[in-house]
């Protein structure tokens, strides 16, 4: 009789996990053919370790305990596991309509998904790896996709708009369906990378080496840490509230040397540092600025003010592109940097900074060194003419 009972309310529960949209669907796609792993709902990234799941698919068991809550979002395995499944994603609904008109045959019989911002149509290709073409990705072996209904993390719904019925998932030569024109690399890039896709001892000296060693420079490491994070190329194009993970680590070993212990702080900043970031780390961006100063005319202020100078001619230059590069925002730059330019000593920049204060062509907006702000660069605007 207890045997019974148990039976009945296992019974029970596989019943009513029916009812969860979610459970549903995947079991659907299960039924495809297709390797299906569970993504975090308004997220990219899984938490599951699939690495496995692109040799062999999970059980039928497997993807019920997974689905059995409904905020879950569902993703393919493309690529072997799946029968061969590939996707092209195209990144804009522009590219994808420039594409169905020159290919309306495909376009009208392909299963296709429109995505929150364009579209994944889905063939039989048996493509290894993912490859970089215009304006998206053709996504083969290595990758996975998000799939319908699930939520990207921009709030928009993944929704078919030609949905797969069988018959119209055919094998298709890339080429001649005009899904590879300009490929320019393979990568192992793909929704997300599995977890953190890079070598666990280079994340950790990620972490490390971005961890602020005083009081007052949080943050500067957190914006540290964002360019660092975006210099990789799996990471490049992430949204950054997909990478908060990783920052609630850095932020729990930063604990012993920062005052803010809210992680919303570090999360905000992280956050508003993310669009912020211009130049990856191995990128010179002084060097850029200062070519541009360097192949701009002075501006007409700096040369009637100082004719015979023309080193302090194009450091009024270096500021009016250090102020273009901020747009809006106050800039700043060190005396030690500057002078390796100039070929002068860090005194001479500091110097030349109060000169042109004076002068009326950069006004201080933050003083640095200071008992408020003492180490924080000296912040300013150029306000001199053209």
């Amino acid at each position: 009789m207890k045997i019974g009972l148990v039976l009945f309310v296992r019974q029970k529960q596989m019943a009513d996990n029916i009812y969860n949209p979610m459970l549903k669907q995947a079991l659907i796609y299960y039924e495809y053919g297709w390797s299906i792993i569970p993504v975090p709902l308004s997220s990219k990234v899984t938490k599951k370790r699939w690495k496995q799941y692109q040799i062999q698919r999970p059980t039928k068991k497997q993807i019920c305990k997974w689905f059995d809550r409904e905020d879950m979002n569902i993703a393919v395995i493309v690529g072997k596991a799946s029968n061969g499944l590939a996707c092209r994603d195209f990144d804009t609904m522009l590219e994808y309509k420039g594409w169905a008109k020159e290919y309306p045959y495909p376009a009208k019989i392909l299963p296709t998904v429109k995505t929150g911002k364009g579209m994944h149509v889905y063939f039989i290709g048996n493509i290894e790896g993912i490859r970089h073409v215009r304006n998206g990705e053709l996504r083969g072996s290595g990758g996975y996709c998000l799939l319908p209904p699930s939520v990207h993390p921009n709030g928009a719904c993944y929704e078919w708009i030609n949905p797969f019925i069988n018959g119209n998932l055919l094998e298709i030569d890339p080429v001649i369906a005009g899904f590879i024109a300009d490929v320019t690399e393979i990568t192992e890039k793909t929704e997300q990378i599995e977890a953190i896709s890079v070598n666990e001892r280079d994340f950790e000296k990620i972490i490390e080496d971005t961890l602020p060693e005083e009081y007052g420079t949080r943050n500067r490491k957190v914006f540290e840490l964002a360019r660092t994070l975006k210099s990789l190329p799996q990471f490049s194009e992430s949204e950054p509230i997909e990478l908060i993970n990783i920052v609630k680590i850095w932020h729990e070993k930063a604990l012993p040397n920062i005052r803010t212990k809210e992680f919303e702080e570090t999360k905000i900043d992280f956050l508003k540092a993310w669009p912020r970031v211009k130049y990856k780390v191995q990128e010179q961006p002084m060097s850029k600025i200062f070519e541009r100063a360097v192949q701009q005319t002075p501006p007409v202020m700096a040369t009637k003010l100082y004719p015979d100078n023309q080193k302090i001619q194009l450091f009024v230059s270096l500021c009016k592109e250090l102020q273009k590069e901020e747009n809006q925002d106050n800039f700043y730059v060190s005396c030690r940097t500057a002078a390796r330019y100039f070929n002068v000593k860090p005194m001479t920049i500091s110097r030349w900074f109060f000169l042109l204060e004076q002068d009326g062509i950069i006004k201080v907006i933050v003083k640095g060194g200071t008992k408020k702000n003492p180490r924080k660069a000296t912040r300013y605007k150029y306000i001199g003419s053209d």
